[in-house]
């Protein structure tokens, strides 16, 4: 089998963050990774902590939007940031500087380049809390993250924090929590089916409580239900997997494949959810070889997957045209069987999962 992966040691973690919160935090930080929802969830503490003095946010919190409708030029924003950090806070210990809508996708040397200066001198200043607030779309993240050179710029400037999304299990105790405040139950089942409709994005699980606790209230109830959840939860568009591990299995990379599943193994995620989202995904491209050798556009295609645009049918077509549907018909065959031995059996599960890859993966198979 594969070489094992080394773990990557993150510099700073969620844990060291919220130790840190509670005896004080200063300097430079940069939020990055999947889970949006949990970023905001500290920067609201952040703000609590840092923003002690009531009618003089204006001289002591500075927010700096990277956004394309901003007036300012990119430069122009760059010297407001920097005046920002220099400034002196008023009436308080500290002051609180965001930096938001700077997506790091595509973006310039010389940006970088300001944007690591401006976050080196503010992880010295004691009276000053900056935080680069990277969304998910603005800093994509995947098991190479760590080893780019971008993010040795960042984490050298800044202290780095990853937040990656929640297992469906976890997400199951947060929405039990949430209803019961409410004084309603939500069923172990109902729950785990609630954070996989939303790809386990907490964001848009919470989006969904309104929905449900409406309906519960018209109809009386006082517990959720699968049933219920699936009545009234729309579904979001499948990820099946993080994007890294999606990458490599649909360029039948081995090598990708194997990296990611270690990294995903080093992030304690459950193997179960991710040999169910590679069953997903094989029966994904087994309809996209079928509406291929139906003569169908990618458009038809995403009709069938129930895709929001045709993009994401498009590449799984690409992905597939060399591959036969024999080939595609054993992967499904394959998935099924490890998810019987890694339900059934006393063997590691990620030896099941990495057993799988390389009778999938390995090149001669795509014969």
């Amino acid at each position: 089998m594969a070489k094992d992966a080394k773990a990557k040691v993150l510099s700073y973690t969620e844990e060291k963050l919220s130790a840190d919160l509670k005896k004080g935090l200063f300097g430079a930080y940069v939020f990055y990774g999947d889970e949006d929802f949990m970023k905001e969830h500290y920067l609201g503490k952040i703000r609590k902590k840092v923003l002690t003095a009531e009618g003089f946010e204006p001289f002591n919190h500075f927010i700096i939007s990277f956004a394309a409708t901003s007036n300012l030029s990119q430069d122009e924003l760059f010297a407001r940031l920097s005046d920002a950090v220099d400034a002196m806070p008023m009436m308080q210990e500290q002051k609180l500087v965001e930096i938001r809508d700077l997506s790091l996708t595509g973006i310039s040397q010389k940006a970088l380049d300001s944007l690591i200066a401006v976050l080196s001198r503010a992880n010295e200043a004691e009276d000053t809390v900056t935080v680069l607030n990277l969304r998910e779309n603005e800093y994509v993240v995947d098991y190479k993250t760590e080893t780019s050179a971008t993010y040795k710029k960042l984490a050298s400037a800044a202290k780095a924090v990853r937040f990656d999304t929640f297992p469906p299990e976890r997400l199951a105790t947060w929405e039990k929590k949430h209803f019961a405040a409410k004084e309603l139950f939500i069923a172990q089942d109902a729950a785990l089916l609630l954070a996989d409709m939303c790809a386990c994005r907490m964001f848009t699980i919470n989006s969904e409580f309104a929905k449900l606790e409406a309906y519960a209230q018209i109809n009386g109830k006082k517990t959720i239900t699968k049933e219920d959840v699936a009545l009234v939860c729309a579904m979001s568009e499948r990820e099946e997997m993080p994007f890294a591990l999606s990458n490599a299995a649909e360029k039948w990379n081995i090598k990708e494949v194997l990296a990611a599943l270690y990294a995903l193994r080093d992030l304690k995620r459950e193997p179960v959810m991710i040999l169910a989202r590679l069953s997903g995904l094989y029966s994904d491209m087994l309809v996209a070889k079928t509406a291929l050798l139906a003569g169908k556009t990618a458009a038809e295609c995403a009709k069938t997957l129930k895709a929001k645009d045709s993009r994401r049918a498009a590449r799984l077509m690409a992905s597939v045209a060399q591959v036969p549907i024999e080939k595609l018909e054993s992967c499904i065959d394959e998935a099924y069987k490890a998810d019987l031995k890694l339900k059934s059996s006393p063997t590691d599960p990620w030896v099941v999962l990495e057993t799988l890859v390389a009778k999938i993966y390995t090149p001669r198979s795509l014969l």
